[in-house]
């Protein structure tokens, strides 16, 4: 693995055992899990000619069945990523995924303060007939998260929050508030700004990289019921050698996927080919949840933006898992632009639900 890759890695080592000692704490009366459903292949998806399958995010972009004999040593649930390839700067159309240059963010009003990381909301914002609007908590990417929410053309309101390399984000949410209390001042600040009493419609979370550790805590806190979907790009990790610990640290988003496989919730993961050495990959992890409800990832070729190889896709109800070709650290970077399609799903997602209508 390339030094850069180690180094964009490091954050997600720090905080695996303190997310697993977070979430695994004493805490009040949590909500009970949900029961266990039998699992079931999810069906294929409308095919669109003898070799593609519809992309249900975006249509007008179908995946390339891929034909060719795939090495596979052993269980392929546990199996170490393959295409450990990268492309050059010059091989993603001179993109550079790490150092991409903003977007016209003049659509969206500047950065606000919060109590805990910032929010940014559309200057045409409007809420419902009963003052709800919908919001994005998102941890770790600031400006590059709102590109792609920019890009995406949602309405949404986004929170960003980002620690230091060395901190955790599951601390933020470990017995605490924190949740309540971003979205308590989101609708203060917009109810001020709008002259109208403004509060929250639909929840999401969303993370990138070691970010993923905060929204792991935030399902285990009885809050977490309020959080419809959730968006995981390239971040889900968990200890290697070490069963007990991975089943309890995937625990929170095997229940949520189960969740989301009905339409209950809403899951949407995403994951390179990074092989870290220490602990297990978040093709391992993705590929763990998909066996979980009894599916297997379909093999796919496609290319998407900032030089993403597409090679692999699952989807059962509203649970959605791609795999991406790439080891290296422009690889993890450029993971963020999938969020366009990720925002793009959500969107479709809450317009489908009745106003007001909530997560239960």
């Amino acid at each position: 693995m390339h030094r850069a890759t180690e180094a964009a890695l490091f954050s997600v080592a720090l905080v695996l055992v303190r997310g697993f000692v977070a979430c695994n704490s004493p805490k009040p009366a949590p909500p009970a899990p949900p029961e266990p459903v039998s699992a079931a292949k999810a069906p294929a998806p409308p095919p669109t000619g003898p070799e593609t399958i519809a992309d249900p995010v975006a249509p007008q972009r179908p995946m390339l069945v891929d034909m060719e004999p795939r090495r596979q040593a052993g269980n392929w649930v546990t199996a170490r990523p393959g295409f450990q390839t990268s492309r050059t700067t010059a091989q993603r159309g001179g993109i550079e995924p790490c150092a991409t240059p903003a977007a016209d963010a003049s659509t969206f009003d500047d950065w606000a303060p919060l109590s805990q990381g910032k929010f940014s909301a559309p200057r045409g914002l409007t809420l419902d007939d009963d003052g709800g609007f919908d919001l994005v908590i998102h941890l770790l990417g600031d400006d590059a998260v709102r590109r792609e929410l920019i890009l995406s053309q949602q309405p949404f309101v986004l929170v960003s929050l980002t620690v230091g390399p060395s901190e955790s984000y599951g601390g933020l949410f470990a017995g605490t508030s924190l949740q309540a209390a971003i979205v308590g001042g989101v609708e203060r600040a917009l109810s001020k700004r709008l002259g109208k009493p403004a509060h929250l419609r639909h929840l999401a979370m969303s993370a990138w990289s070691a970010g993923f550790v905060g929204i792991e805590v935030a399902l285990c806190q009885p809050a977490g019921k309020a959080i419809d979907s959730v968006i995981l790009i390239d971040g889900l990790h968990a200890p290697r050698n070490d069963e007990p610990a991975f089943k309890a640290q995937m625990k929170p988003f095997v229940d949520f996927a189960r969740l989301a496989s009905r339409g209950e919730r809403s899951l949407f993961v995403v994951h390179s080919s990074i092989d870290p050495p220490n602990f297990a990959s978040t093709t391992e992890c993705a590929h763990y949840l998909i066996a979980t409800l009894g599916g297997k990832p379909r093999p796919v070729r496609r290319a998407d933006p900032f030089g993403l190889e597409l090679v692999e896709f699952y989807q059962q109800g509203d649970f959605q898992v791609r795999g991406y070709a790439g080891n290296d650290r422009a690889d993890h970077c450029a993971q963020l632009a999938v969020l366009r399609d990720a925002f793009g799903a959500l969107g479709a997602r809450w317009k489908a639900r009745k106003p007001g209508e909530a997560a239960q």
